[in-house]
């Protein structure tokens, strides 16, 4: 919950250093009140902004002479590590500092945590940028023959070379339009690139390098370990987050941020402050009942939002808070989630975002029971997944059949008798206008995309692991990191720590979906915690018409501009005659989830390319895409 700047001069004037940084923090909205620059060796300076009264003001030293540390750490390991290192007390940034003294580029591989960082060693003149396994904490970098700048927002990464505004990249609008991201590198700007989870930067010798230091990959289990061993690792995980102020949870009437509360109010001094929704105007979507039932079971002091009053947020509002186009339905709702926490004296939020990942829906599991002949119990799991994503249980039977069963006629059979589950394959970028997709090329992407297998020993494991390392995942997090910071709330994720990840994802496909119930290896972890009601629920909220009642509620002149004669840049980048008629069914209140999300992208980058939230005016490049 904090800004970090860094500036790095291959050339030029190295006096500019220490005004770069602070122009760079002044830029970002996320910056805090409080703000510290360091000018270090010529041409590099550091910085750090906070909130007032929120932790120790970076950057930090251990030493005079030695290592610089700007950045936000949160570390899980951190009385491990200080015990290796022999440190009575020392905060986490300091930890970091004596271990690059220890164990120098190998340093990420000592931490486990939440931390976007930037170290200066001025003895051998390097800057080090790390950004945390699972990209919780924002990272951002634009490298230029002159110089290179690290940042925690866009906008300081633009403010940092004024002389040179960045140009559009029209990649990255294809794969926002279309909503099939291939790379998470990549963002709005030409030039200016998020650097990926679980990655390294390093500025040397006047050449900048990118490099991954850990990958997710683990040995299955053959056997699943016992539901104990998850609920340890849970366990430990709230605890450690609800280190460093006073502490609230979302909770909802789920599996995760039930198991999330309910370990936290176990934890907690007094009665944890639990945020919640409820949607009168919507019972269809209201979660009360679920949420009144672990309320019951915990000690807990409930806040709640009338889901009537998180309807505000207009796009260019939205876009001024996020910086650039943003892609996130529920955000609005978010942020008065965020506001209510902080009303409520919260500082630190305990989210259940990233359970669904972590746990697995183990639908890989009706694959292995084709491929070993089990039909009737195939058959009767098809019934969970049909109502937790929708879609006929006969689509799914054959489905699974066509993939996993060892008979090549059964496969080939299957296959024709699934006619009616086939899909459109243009249907994903039936919005775009089709000279966008041409040159950028974007079919192929998402094709090779697709093709690129994650290695693991299992197609349960490489599923697994291809959902939790995929592109968008990175890019959510930040949208709600900033939201966050805004209001003044730290979140943080007990489900995204690597031994727990590392736990999940290893467990054999039938301990993960079994006697007709997804995501069993959390409803086993939690029975005696949960009550029994949540714990077997087996359905999960839609939140869709809640969105498309903020749509039309408070984004109406924005599809009134689109639906208009006089549409703007966007035509460039969309086939109008598609999204209109995707609000032609939106405002007729057809259930339309795809049209939905279409035209949400189309409306934000339709405002943020008029300029209307931000005093940038974005640059085309045609340049062929990288």
């Amino acid at each position: 919950m904090s800004a970090l700047a860094a500036f790095v001069t291959l050339g030029g004037d190295p006096g500019e250093a220490q005004s770069r940084v602070l122009s760079m923090l002044s830029a970002m909205p996320t910056r805090g009140t409080e703000l510290r620059v360091r000018a270090l060796t010529a041409g590099v300076a550091l910085g750090h902004g906070r909130p007032a009264g929120r932790g120790g003001l970076g950057p930090w030293r251990l030493r005079p002479g030695g290592p610089v540390l700007t950045g936000t750490v949160r570390l899980d390991n951190g009385p491990e590590l200080r015990r290796a290192l022999g440190l009575a007390e020392a905060s986490d940034a300091e930890t970091v500092l004596a271990v690059y003294d220890r164990w120098g580029l190998d340093l990420p591989l000592h931490l486990d945590g939440d931390f976007a960082l930037a170290l200066w060693d001025p003895v051998a003149a390097r800057l080090i940028g790390l950004r945390d396994r699972f990209g919780v904490r924002p990272f951002l970098y634009r490298a230029t023959p002159q110089a290179v700048a690290v940042a925690s927002g866009i906008e300081a990464l633009v403010a940092a070379f004024p002389a040179c505004e960045p140009a559009l990249d029209e990649v990255w609008i294809a794969e926002y339009l279309s909503g099939q991201p291939t790379c998470a590198r990549r963002t709005v700007y030409r030039g200016i690139s998020r650097l990926e989870p679980a990655h390294m930067l390093l500025v040397e010798k006047g050449r900048t390098e990118v490099r991954r230091y850990w990958q997710l990959e683990v040995a299955p289990r053959r056997r699943a370990d016992p539901p104990e061993a998850l609920l340890e690792l849970l366990d430990r995980s709230v605890t450690a987050r609800m280190q460093g102020g006073p502490v609230g949870s979302m909770l909802s009437g789920g599996l995760d941020s039930g198991t999330v509360s309910m370990l936290a109010s176990r934890r907690s001094e007094g009665p944890l402050p639990v945020i919640s929704m409820k949607f009168d105007d919507h019972p269809e979507i209201d979660e009360s009942e679920w949420i009144a039932k672990i309320h019951a079971a915990g000690r807990f002091r409930p806040v709640w939002i009338d889901g009537r009053d998180a309807h505000g947020g207009d796009v260019a509002e939205l876009l001024a808070e996020q910086g650039g186009p943003f892609f996130a339905p529920n955000l609005a709702t978010s942020r008065w989630l965020y506001r209510r926490a902080a009303e409520a004296g919260v500082e630190i939020l305990l989210d259940g975002h990233g359970g669904d990942e972590v746990i697995s829906f183990g639908v890989a599991r009706l694959t292995e029971l084709a491929s070993e002949a089990q039909w009737r119990t195939l058959w009767q799991s098809t019934a969970a997944v049909s109502d937790l994503f929708g879609g006929s249980r006969r689509e799914f039977f054959l489905n699974s059949m066509a993939q996993g069963a060892q008979s090549r006629w059964l496969r080939a059979m299957a296959r024709r008798l699934n006619v009616g589950a086939k899909r459109d394959p243009r249907a994903w970028r039936q919005a775009l206008h089709p000279a966008l997709v041409a040159r950028t090329g974007l079919v192929q992407r998402v094709q090779e995309a697709a093709g690129a297998r994650k290695r693991g020993a299992t197609d349960d494991i490489r599923q697994h692991v291809a959902t939790l390392t995929a592109p968008r995942y990175p890019t959510t997090l930040e949208v709600l990191d900033r939201a966050a910071t805004l209001c003044g709330i730290e979140p943080r994720y007990p489900f995204l720590e690597r031994r727990l990840i590392e736990h999940c994802v290893a467990q054999p496909a039938a301990a993960k979906f079994h006697d007709g119930m997804t995501r069993a290896l959390l409803r086993d972890a939690v029975r005696g915690l949960l009550p029994d009601e949540v714990r077997l629920r087996t359905s999960k909220t839609n939140f869709t018409p809640n969105v498309r009642a903020r749509m039309l509620t408070s984004w109406g002149d924005n599809l009134n501009r689109i639906a208009g004669c006089n549409p703007g840049r966007i035509g460039d980048y969309v086939d109008l005659a598609v999204i209109r008629e995707g609000i032609q069914r939106l405002r007729a209140g057809e259930p339309d989830q795809p049209a939905l999300l279409q035209t949400m992208r189309a409306v934000v980058l339709d405002e943020w390319l008029r300029g209307g939230s931000s005093a940038l005016a974005p640059r085309l490049d045609r340049r062929t895409p990288a």
